[in-house]
C-alpha cells in the first residue's frame, strides 16, 4: 500500500518535489506494521502470559493498523500528486510509479514463502501474482493465500487503480463539499464496520459471492485522500501552540483506548482518531511528529513495508532453522523472531527494495524516452 509501501515520506518523482516531506507520516508506518507483527504474535504469548485483558484486546485489534495504512495511503497520494495528473500519460507515470514502489517486495515476498506454499492451483498462484486475489467475489478465501498479509496489498493495487480518476474530481470539490464527503466516508468506515473487514471475515460471511473486499475498505482510502487535499488548501503548518498541540494527544489517547476496550465490532469508531492523527501529525510539528520526524523513526518508517510484507516468510523461516537447531536454543526462536524481522526488512530495503525501485524506475523512464523515437524512424 502506499501507505505501507512508500517509502520516505511519499514518493520520490520529478513532478511532486514541490511538496514538503512528511517525515513524521514516515515515522508511524513502523508502529503501524510492528503493531500487524505484535497481532500475529498475540497467539504465541497468551500461550505463555497471563496478559491483563486490556493489553490482550489492545493487541488482538492490531489487524486495525491496516485501517491506519489505507487511510495514509489515501492521504499521502493525494498530497503528492494532487494537482499533477491531468491525462493518460500522467496516470500511466503514476502507476509505473506505483509498480516500482510496491511489486519488488512483494515478489521477494513471495519467493521466501514459496517452499512452505507449493500446493496452491496454478490460477491461484496466478491472481496472486497479478495481486488480484482479493478481487473475486466468487472467491473470498483467495484473498490470503500464499502470503497472507499481501491481501490488502491487492486491495490497494484496485485503489491506485481509482486514484488518478478520483483526484482531479475530488480536486474540483469546494471545501465544503469535500467536507460533506469527509463526514460520510468517516461515517461509512465507522458504522458500517470497514476497519474490521478483513480477508478472514470476508471469506466466512457467505457461501454466496461476498461483497467485494475492495469496495468496503474504499472508504477508508477516500478519507485519506480528502485529509491530503484539506492539508494542500491550508496556510503555512502551525509550529507551536498548545490548543493544537493537544489534538496529537487526544488523537493517540483516544486511539489507544478504543483499541483497548471490549467494545467488539465498534472498535471501528478507532477510524475517527486515525483520521485526526495522520492529519495533525502533517499539518503541526507537534511533540509527536518531531520524536516520528527522527533520523531513527524514518529509518524503520522506510522499512516498514518490509516488515508488513515479510513477516509469515520470516516467522516460517525462523520456525524451521529453530527446530533444527539444539534444544536448549530452540525455545529462543518465536521471541527472537520480531528482531530477526526488523533487521532482515531494514537489508532488504537498503539492498533490495530501493535498488529495485530506481532500477525499474530508470527502465520505465528509457521506455517512455525511446517510445517516440522508435515511432519517428517507423515514419
Amino acid at each position: 500500500m502506499s501507505g505501507i509501501s512508500t517509502a520516505g515520506g511519499f514518493p520520490s518523482d520529478a513532478l511532486t518535489k514541490h511538496r514538503r516531506s512528511l517525515p513524521a507520516l514516515t515515522g508511524i508506518r513502523f508502529f503501524a506494521a510492528f503493531y500487524v507483527v505484535l497481532f500475529h504474535g498475540l497467539p504465541w504469548a497468551l500461550q505463555r502470559y497471563d496478559l491483563p485483558q486490556p493489553v490482550q484486546t489492545f493487541f488482538s485489534n492490531g489487524y486495525l493498523a491496516v485501517s491506519l495504512f489505507f487511510l495514509l495511503s489515501g492521504f499521502i497520494l493525494a498530497y503528492t500528486y494532487e494537482g499533477q495528473i491531468a491525462g493518460k500519460v500522467q496516470r500511466l507515470h503514476f502507476w509505473q510509479a506505483r509498480f516500482a514502489r510496491m511489486y519488488p517486495v512483494y515478489f521477494l515476498s513471495l519467493l521466501l514463502a514459496y517452499c512452505f506454499e507449493r500446493n496452491l492451483p496454478l490460477t491461484t498462484q496466478a491472481a496472486v501474482l497479478a495481486m488480484v486475489q482479493a478481487w473475486n467475489p466468487w472467491r473470498p478465501d483467495m484473498a490470503g493465500v500464499w502470503n497472507y498479509p499481501a491481501w490488502s496489498l491487492s486491495v490497494e493495487v484496485f485503489f491506485y487503480l481509482v486514484f488518478p480518476f478520483a483526484l482531479p474530481w475530488m480536486a474540483r470539490r469546494r471545501s465544503r463539499e469535500l467536507a460533506i464527503l469527509l463526514v460520510v466516508f468517516l461515517a461509512a468506515c465507522a458504522l458500517l464496520r470497514t476497519p474490521i473487514q478483513g480477508f478472514g471475515d470476508w471469506a466466512r460471511s457467505s457461501s454466496s459471492p461476498a461483497a467485494p473486499l475492495l469496495l468496503l475498505r474504499l472508504p477508508e482510502f477516500l478519507v485519506g485522500m480528502i485529509l491530503g487535499i484539506r492539508l494542500l488548501r491550508q496556510e503555512q503548518p502551525s509550529s507551536h501552540g498548545n490548543s493544537k498541540a493537544i489534538r496529537v494527544a487526544l488523537a493517540v489517547v483516544a486511539a489507544v483506548v478504543l483499541l483497548s476496550a471490549p467494545i467488539g465490532s465498534w472498535v471501528s469508531l478507532v477510524i475517527l482518531p486515525f483520521a485526526l492523527l495522520v492529519y495533525e501529525l502533517a499539518a503541526r510539528r507537534s511533540w509527536l511528529a518531531r520524536v516520528l520526524s527522527s533520523k531513527m523513526m524514518v529509518l524503520l518508517g522506510s522499512a516498514s513495508y518490509c516488515v508488513y510484507l515479510l513477516q509469515y516468510p520470516v516467522r516460517s523461516w525462523v520456525r524451521m532453522i529453530f527446530s533444527v537447531v539444539p534444544a536448549s536454543y530452540a525455545a529462543l526462536g518465536a521471541p527472537l523472531t520480531p528482531l530477526i524481522l526488523v533487521a532482515v526488512s531494514l537489508l532488504v530495503y537498503r539492498f533490495w527494495e530501493e535498488p529495485s525501485r530506481r532500477a525499474l524506475r530508470r527502465w520505465f523512464s528509457r521506455t517512455r524516452v525511446s517510445a517516440p523515437a522508435s515511432k519517428t524512424a517507423q515514419l
